[in-house]
């Protein structure tokens, strides 16, 4: 039978006899040993990152505590807050008027208490303005968490006046 077929053809069943065979090698066996060398690689990768998670943790962890000391260790007397605001207010030389100062607010959670004063100036813009920014940058007692800028207007007079209210917080880590 393979005698009256030509080279021709019998170089081409061989090809398509060793393509089928590589296929079937392939699909019994290489298939496996490349997808567990994939996972292999991935299983590395992560335990590589793993390995490094920790010490990253231990950082954060420093950090986080590093950041809890910082904002609770600027605490003083509430009170006494309160009346370095004014203080701190009355000495510069803006020419503004005291609206309003309302009671400290206290918040506590298990981790914080959390001290807020609300100061309220009167004065034209440029003066208010100056003002924040000496209360945002030198005063050190308390952190101006906001600011606002409104205006009232007098019916009997026909006037308006511009008022800047601060809300300045402090806080005390609970220990």
């Amino acid at each position: 039978m393979f005698k009256n077929i030509t080279y021709k053809k019998k170089f081409l069943f061989i090809i398509v006899g060793f393509v089928i065979l590589l296929m079937a090698a392939y699909k019994k066996n290489f298939k496996s040993i490349f997808e567990i060398r994939s996972q292999l690689s991935n299983i590395n990768k992560k335990l590589n990152t793993v390995d490094g998670s920790y010490q990253q943790i231990y950082f954060l962890k420093n950090e986080i505590a590093q950041l809890n000391d910082l904002i609770g260790g600027q605490t003083k007397d509430p009170e006494l807050v309160q009346e370095l605001i004014l203080d701190f207010v009355t000495s510069t030389d803006f020419d503004i008027n005291i609206h309003d100062i309302e009671d400290t607010h206290v918040f506590s959670d298990d981790e914080f208490t959390i001290y807020t004063n609300v100061l309220q100036v009167e004065g034209d813009y440029n003066t208010l303005l100056k003002l924040l920014h000496a209360v945002e940058k030198d005063f050190t007692a308390s952190k101006v968490v906001c600011s606002e800028f409104y205006t009232e207007k007098n019916y009997r007079t026909s006037s308006k006046k511009l008022f800047l209210k601060l809300i300045l917080q402090n806080y005390e880590k609970n220990i």
